[in-house]
Parts: C-alpha cells; structure tokens; sequence
C-alpha cells in the first residue's frame, strides 16, 4: 500500500511515492481498524511540533508525540502524550505505579515500534505495547498522531485514539 497526500499545502502537494514500512503499517492498521483518518504527509521542512502545528492551523496541544519507555523489569510500554508539555519518565512512573521507568534507546524503538525514535506510531506495530494515552488531548476534535515517519501523521478523535490503541487514559503531566 502507497500513503497519499491528504492535505495539499504550498511546498506539499502531489502523490508521495514513499513506501516506509511503518507508514504503511499505520495506513493499514487505520483501515483494518477502521479509523476514520488517513496518513498525511506533511512537508520535510517542519522540525518539531510546533512548527507542525502552525502548518496544520491547530493548537499545539492537538499534536500528539509519542515515546517507548522502559520498566525496571525490562518491559515496554508507548506513552502518547500532548505536544504542549514534555514527557517525564520520572513523573509518568509515579502516575503508574512503577517503580522506574527510562527512555528506551533508539534500536530497540525501532525494533519495537519499526519507526525512529520520535516518529512511532500507536498503531501497527511490529510488536504490541500497553498503550497510555494523554486525557490532555481529550477537549480536541482532532488530535494528530505520528503515522510512522518523521514527516508523516494521522488525523484521529481522542475517543478514537484509545480504540484504535487498546489504550488505558493517563494524565502524563
């Protein structure tokens, strides 16, 4: 499966012919999952968050990051938070009752995820993770999610999020 643009943009317009592996993981996990959104390919130059957010026209607390943290136990877990405040294992292990939690490093979220660090999807992964997801982007009509690719995102509800995730509601920060 190819992913397309879905949202044209002066310097992002046209038919990508990219085949990230991922993002194809994603874009099939949408449909299988029946998600009601489709992967977007948004332009190279955007390099963070909030560059992404003014180029979507939403608030940078509807931009969803995502991380791979590690248990003291060695298991893993995917943390989709709100782009308006930092993940921090130190708090968020708090918040779970575990008793540490540490970034994973950048081969194993590949080899967990299939995406580089900071670009993982929630959903087609190449192995399954206890999902927490942020209630900070529960007030937003569309929360935008990494798709797999540094230059890729998918539109979704929050409601949605957590099904399409089997995803458990955590207040991150």
């Amino acid at each position: 499966m190819r992913w397309t643009v879905v949202h044209e943009s002066p310097g992002n317009a046209g038919t990508s012919t990219a085949t990230a592996p991922a993002v194809e993981a994603t874009a099939t996990a949408l449909v299988e999952l029946r998600g009601a959104g489709e992967v977007l390919e948004v332009p190279a130059t955007l390099r963070d968050a909030g560059q992404l957010a003014e180029h979507l026209g939403v608030p940078l607390a509807a931009v969803a990051t995502t991380a791979v943290l590690r248990t003291r136990d060695g298991g893993r877990l995917l943390v989709v938070a709100s782009a308006a405040h930092p993940i921090l294992p130190a708090v968020l292990a708090g918040v779970l009752s575990e008793p540490e939690l540490t970034w994973d490093d950048d081969t194993d979220v590949l080899r967990c995820t299939g995406s580089v660090l900071g670009s993982a999807s929630p959903i087609g992964l190449t192995a399954q993770l206890p999902t927490f997801v942020d209630v900070a982007l529960a007030p937003y009509p569309a929360v935008w999610v990494p798709a797999g690719h540094p230059h890729a995102v998918f539109r979704t509800r929050y409601d949605e999020l957590l099904r399409l995730t089997s995803g458990h509601p955590v207040e991150i920060g």
